[in-house]
């Protein structure tokens, strides 16, 4: 394959069989007895939505950009677009909430979907486990939720964006919560700077123009991040290209010179370096060894 195969709305209105409304685009939700085939097939495919996985029960395994998790009872799974996933397991008691940034039709709202910290991959861990006194008001909205999108009532795609949205909100004040106090000026930053480096990462990877979009100087942007998470801008950009550098070694049969002038590194030796210096071994030497184990275990 030449490229890791994408999982669209489109494509998981098919697998599901629930029916698409082409005037509405960018929403679904679905009850874990009808997860696609392809989503619980254990073959790795490139997620193109944000998400939320309602799990009631944990016996469902998750593996996303080469880390396993194995949610717990009562967990909320939370997803962005471009990560690349396998998944296997059940998954028939449950909840998926699958949504494009432009569903949302509020002014600012695609920046708004990017703030949030429940999609950081910088700042949280992609799981939240909900105590017994949570569970009821989340399954109360996914109710709520099923049933307004499987009606045919005046307003509906109005009231799933209102519904999403208070799920959106009372999700990330719990992910404060977790944490002990609020997303400062400077998280937030974090949060900018995740989602211009996921756009921009492969044509863009100097620290001095991502510090010009966030209008600073690169020596404040790194003083930022350092102090929230131990890393330069420089290792933040890198460590995005090796795991983006890594799906492709592991779920496509592209040649690794093909990777490297893909991902924009004209010099296939320097490909090498830099890849060896992150991973400690070379391109090639990192697909004979890890194919046979992610693709034997997912």
């Amino acid at each position: 394959m030449e490229h890791i195969p994408q999982l669209g709305l489109s494509d998981l209105h098919r697998e599901t069989g629930i029916k698409e409304n082409k005037n509405h685009p960018g929403f679904l939700i679905f009850k874990g007895e009808n997860i696609s085939d392809l989503m619980k097939s254990g073959n790795p495919f490139r997620n193109m939505n944000y998400g939320l996985s309602f799990f009631i029960e944990g016996d469902d395994e998750l593996n996303v950009d080469f880390n396993t998790y194995v949610p717990s009872s009562n967990s909320v799974y939370f997803c962005s677009p471009g990560q690349v996933f396998a998944a296997k397991g059940n998954f028939n008691n449950g909840f998926g909430v699958l949504f494009q940034k432009d569903f949302l039709l509020k002014p600012g709202a695609q920046q708004w979907v990017q703030s949030l910290p429940i999609f950081s991959r910088f700042l949280s861990s992609p799981l939240l486990e909900l105590t017994d006194a949570e569970k009821p008001m989340f399954h109360a909205l996914l109710e709520e939720m099923e049933k307004e999108y499987h009606s045919e009532t005046i307003l509906k795609y109005d009231a799933l964006e209102a519904l999403l949205t208070l799920m959106l909100v009372k999700l990330s004040r719990l992910y404060e919560k977790t944490k002990g106090e609020k997303i400062s000026v400077e998280e937030q930053h974090i949060i900018t700077l995740e989602s211009l480096i996921n756009k921009q990462y492969k044509s863009n990877r100097s620290v001095v123009e991502y510090a010009s979009q966030l209008y600073m100087t690169p020596q404040n942007l790194n003083r930022i991040t350092k102090k929230a998470i131990g890393k330069s801008v420089s290792e933040l950009i890198n460590e995005k290209l090796i795991i983006e550098i890594k799906r492709y070694l592991i779920y496509t049969d592209m040649s690794s010179e093909e990777i490297a002038h893909f991902f924009n590194f004209y010099d296939n030796s320097y490909f090498t370096k830099t890849f060896k210096k992150a991973v400690g071994e070379t391109p090639k030497a990192f697909r004979k060894k890890q194919k046979e184990i992610h693709l034997s275990t997912i």
